[in-house]
């Protein structure tokens, strides 16, 4: 009867440490949501940059994108605050958050006022603000996660990253459009 107990609570212990291990794993990685946050910041930072440097049409742009989204970009903003606090406590959560913010926006100043970048930086914006404010508007998730940014994640996103560079709305390189196959009763293409 010892050997089964000791067998049991070997077990017992065993699957005791492997769900602590797994929840402990899961407690130090962002979560899809969070991730989708940390992407909503990254471009928000991008295009807030563009508003204050690229000009006018840009400022009108940002305020409108702004005003569309209001109530997205303070979700988002919240879930990525409280990640922030979730991993490292509320007060150096708090601390993590304000410098990921002031540093994201920093590095998008950065790559704007590398020699000869403004311009295409501002262009791009352009594009981005396009998109977002098109009259069939987006899900915010949905558009940032086509959007590519150069950030580095602020977070152990277990294998999910965000990086790239402010490029527009973007297709993966894997993605070709196919041609339709021709289709009984089609006109013919060669007379």
């Amino acid at each position: 009867m010892t050997k089964t107990f000791r067998a049991g609570a070997c077990a017992t212990l065993l699957c005791f440490t492997s769900a602590t291990l797994a929840e402990a794993k899961g407690a130090a990685c962002a979560t899809e949501a969070e991730i989708s946050a940390i992407q909503v910041s990254a471009v928000h930072q991008e295009l807030t940059d563009a508003a204050l440097a690229c000009g006018p049409q840009e400022t009108a742009l940002y305020n409108r994108f702004q005003t569309v989204f209001a109530k997205e970009l303070r979700r988002s903003d919240a879930e990525m605050l409280a990640m922030f606090k979730r991993l490292n406590g509320t007060a150096k959560g708090n601390a993590a958050y304000d410098s990921y913010k002031t540093r994201a926006i920093a590095h998008a100043e950065q790559r704007r006022t590398v020699p000869g970048a403004a311009e295409n930086f501002c262009k791009t914006a352009q594009i981005v603000f396009a998109a977002a404010l098109a009259p069939d508007k987006p899900v915010l998730e949905d558009f940032v996660a086509g959007v590519p940014v150069y950030e580095d994640n602020p977070v152990n996103a277990c294998e999910v990253r965000v990086s790239v560079s402010l490029q527009g709305v973007a297709a993966g390189s894997a993605v070709q459009p196919k041609p339709r196959p021709a289709l009984p009763g089609d006109p013919s293409l060669f007379p």
